[in-house]
């Protein structure tokens, strides 16, 4: 049942990323020099991040709290409030897990940044419909960013 989940999720995965692709192929692109550089230096960035994201969301409490039964009373704003953190968790896993792959510019390390994008992403929209993503339009111009970068330097993993 587990590897049925993963096989699934990972053709939907497939299936956005090649959705996302044609369009990234049609905006400005980095000099390739930029693009290298860009390839060198996400491993660090996914290892710093992630390790921030996680000691971030571990020095907020937020798992304690989201486990405790105050917690469990609550209305929207909770769930919004948990929504985002398990994101964020998950995100900070996935970049840490990327850490690896990208050094040896493996496609995986890069999927595992695509992930995480997406499911930031969706945390926000989930946020929105919930009424409390305020930052849509913060959170909108850096998906379309980071998604711009990730597809500039796509064809550099294999």
């Amino acid at each position: 049942m587990v590897n049925d989940f993963h096989g699934q999720t990972e053709k939907k995965m497939a299936a956005l990323e090649g959705f996302l692709a044609p369009i990234f192929t049609k905006t400005p692109h980095l000099p390739e020099n930029a693009r290298q550089t860009l390839a060198k230096i996400a491993p660090w960035f996914a290892l710093i991040f992630g390790v921030l994201g996680i000691f971030g969301i571990l020095s907020a409490g937020a798992i304690g709290s989201m486990l405790s039964l105050s917690f469990l009373g609550g209305g929207l704003m909770q769930i919004s409030w948990a929504v985002t953190v398990v994101a964020g968790l998950f995100a900070s896993v996935l970049e840490l897990l990327a850490y690896k792959p990208l050094t040896k510019r493996e496609k995986k390390g890069w999927n595992y940044l695509f992930y995480g994008t997406v499911l930031t992403t969706a945390a926000a929209i989930i946020n929105l419909a919930l009424g409390y993503g305020s930052d849509a339009v913060g959170t909108i111009i850096g998906t379309v960013i980071g998604l711009w970068l990730l597809f500039e330097v796509r064809a550099l993993y294999r």
